[in-house]
């Protein structure tokens, strides 16, 4: 069992600040994540995600834990207003650049916050995007996020969840659950926690927060779920439970595109 103690989770923080400059690699180049060894993997699927976002966000989006925005470019078109949400000031700072490039910062808010510490009201939306947010909370802390997410969408809106995926080809770099060793260019080194996603982790949100789920990608290193509250409470598809019962549950090629919760 790997625990999140406040100094943990301020490595991780003082990380992502201080990698801002270079975050984008690991969908660019496919470096930088301490995990599988094949750098085209992350670029090719990192393009899967990058048109589910394109087709899925419209209307009024928040981009909660953004980053760099990495994905503003694919969804901006489609929507209305956009709120860029995250804790590093850094990070906000890549976010301003790409407003001011794409000529978008008239309808783009970027605020700065610690979501865990002041659970900031951010507003009401049509969409959401939580991008390799999840995997670095405990179990614990899962539930302050889809009850925001809730909050924030209602039973119209929709969210999409990008995270890394627990997959074979990951088990043989990565524990499902561990503290990782992530490095500057510079080679400064930093702990993070990281918690790869299967399968049965998708079963237990929608049980758990009354959530439907679609599979928009499965494969060995990234996810891609889209998601709404407009189901009953602890209501789940029989079909999915069996996949996420069965043993090659978290083979990307077996559940990709196909899955409904």
């Amino acid at each position: 069992m790997v625990d999140m103690d406040s100094a943990l989770r301020q490595s991780m923080l003082q990380y992502y600040d201080e990698r801002a400059p270079d975050y984008e690699e690991a969908y660019l180049l496919g470096t930088g994540t301490s995990s599988i060894s094949d750098p085209e993997l992350f670029r090719a699927e990192a393009a899967i995600l990058g048109d589910i976002v394109e087709r899925l966000s419209t209307g009024r989006l928040v981009d909660l834990a953004c980053g760099t925005a990495f994905w503003l470019p694919r969804y901006a078109a489609r929507c209305s207003a956009i709120t860029l949400f995250d804790q590093s000031e850094s990070m906000l700072a890549e976010c301003r650049k790409k407003t001011l490039a794409l000529g978008i910062a008239d309808r783009c808010s970027i605020l700065r916050g610690d979501f865990f510490e002041s659970r900031p009201v951010l507003g009401r939306f049509d969409s959401a995007l939580v991008g390799f947010f999840l995997s670095h909370l405990t179990e614990e802390q899962e539930p302050l996020l889809f009850d925001s997410l809730k909050e924030m969408l209602g039973t119209s809106g929709r969210f999409l969840l990008f995270d890394s995926a627990w997959s074979p080809e990951r088990s043989r770099f990565n524990a499902k659950i561990e503290r990782q060793t992530r490095c500057l260019n510079d080679g400064t080194a930093f702990e993070i926690y990281k918690r790869y996603c299967d399968l049965t982790d998708v079963v237990r949100w929608a049980r758990n927060y009354g959530i439907v789920f679609r599979i928009e990608h499965f494969g060995s290193a990234f996810c891609a779920l889209s998601g709404t509250f407009n189901r009953p409470h602890r209501a789940i598809s029989p079909a999915l439970a069996d996949i996420a019962g069965h043993p090659t549950a978290a083979r990307a090629p077996a559940v990709r595109a196909t899955g409904r919760i």
